[in-house]
């Protein structure tokens, strides 16, 4: 049995384990990432891809956006499509010209382990870490060969089952599953637009997200109670093609192979017990609406880099590290807010309640998604708090 001593344990290499151990690195902390699969599988599939401007404002201020990551594609315009109406929403005017940015999640974490690795950082792949302990002494760590590992402190930041998170005392999980699921797919080919689709039908929701100049993910909302054996490809192209008016456009278009989004919200609180500390998934799950779940892994990273930079480096100062779940739950819970108020203008499988005998099967929840984009279209106070929550912009210039 092996034992290797450090100040800092991140598990998982996603996009907030990767920030957070560059900033520590950087700071000149002792850091070591274990990541159970494979650097290949991290960067192979795109995933989410929306980065708020306060994500990319916050990066800049700590050395990495214009250092390590370049954000150039800019994102300021969505359009909704009913079956009546088409109607472009420029909420990029209406922040300031203060955009959100697209940079799919597989590049990202890629870029990141690239300049990790250049700089000597230990990040170990096809590594599983099985259970982390906490005692008065320290924090060890054991990994699937048993290796043994102390450190100063454990974060987990490998989703949302997590190991560290089970280690973890006194913690509250907060969560509801929604009755509604997305099938989403990536398209090798550009966006038929460019900007992001949302297309509110009474069939269900389905989206075009832009990913790159040649690739694109599509959303299908589906039953909660399908499974992807339900949806095979020519099914969610054509129901793509009926609900964002498209029929045709995508037949000679390829897809990956498609995922099932559960729409699961959680909150655990608090985000850390002692030295084990939580961020991105393993502290809280978001639906896919407004692609707000790697902003909140992000800036949970920084967060917390910056507290365990105070503590563990020169100034020894564990105050801002101590406040680091009362910092950030008011954030995250705004953030989950709006986004649980977004599904409701997009997706037609959230029922308010039993519908009665003899009543229009879903017409009330059609008639509220239509309320709702009548107001977010033609209130400019409605309009205006959208823009900047969709994007990401705290104050108006």
């Amino acid at each position: 049995m092996g034992e290797i001593t450090g100040d800092v344990v991140v598990v998982g290499a996603g996009p907030a384990g990767l920030v957070l151990a560059r900033l520590l690195h950087r700071a000149g902390i002792p850091v070591t990432v274990f990541e159970r699969r494979s650097r290949a599988e991290l960067t192979a599939r795109p995933g989410a891809g929306l980065i708020e401007y306060r994500t990319v404002e916050l990066l800049r201020a700590v050395g990495i956006a214009d250092v390590d990551l370049e954000f150039t594609m800019r994102n300021g315009r969505m359009e909704f499509r009913t079956p009546t109406a088409s109607t472009v929403f420029d909420y990029g005017r209406l922040t300031g010209d203060r955009p959100n940015y697209i940079y799919p999640q597989h590049l990202l974490v890629g870029a990141l382990c690239d300049v990790l690795v250049a700089d000597g950082v230990d990040v170990r792949f096809d590594t599983a870490v099985a259970a982390v302990r906490q005692d008065a002494d320290g924090t060890a760590v054991t990994l699937t060969d048993d290796t043994q590992i102390t450190a100063r402190a454990v974060v987990g930041c490998e989703g949302s089952y997590s190991v560290v998170a089970s280690a973890m005392t006194g913690l509250r999980t907060n969560e509801v599953n929604l009755p509604a699921r997305i099938v989403a797919v990536i398209a090798d080919a550009p966006p038929l637009e460019a900007h992001t689709i949302y297309g509110l039908h009474p069939r269900g929701f389905a989206g075009q997200m832009r990913r790159g100049p040649d690739q694109t993910r599509y959303y299908v909302e589906v039953p909660g109670t399908d499974s992807l054996a339900d949806w095979p490809e020519d099914r969610v192209r054509e129901e793509l093609g009926r609900r964002l008016d498209i029929s045709g456009k995508l037949d000679a278009v390829s897809f990956g192979e498609p995922t099932l989004v559960d729409l699961r919200v959680r909150v655990r609180e608090p985000m850390q017990d002692g030295r084990l500390f939580l961020t991105g998934d393993a502290a809280h799950l978001i639906t896919a609406a407004a692609g707000k779940g790697m902003n909140l892994a992000i800036q949970d990273a920084v967060e917390l880099a910056a507290g365990l930079v105070d503590r563990f480096g020169p100034a020894g100062d564990g105050r801002r590290l101590a406040a680091y779940s009362e910092t950030r739950l008011p954030a995250i819970w705004r953030t989950e807010a709006f986004s649980l108020w977004y599904l409701r203008v997009l997706l037609a499988g959230l029922p308010d309640g039993t519908e009665p005998a003899g009543t229009v099967p879903g017409g009330f929840t059609n008639g509220a998604r239509e309320g709702w984009l009548a107001a977010l279209l033609g209130d400019p106070l409605l309009a205006r708090w959208f823009a900047h929550a969709y994007a990401g912009v705290d104050t108006s210039p």
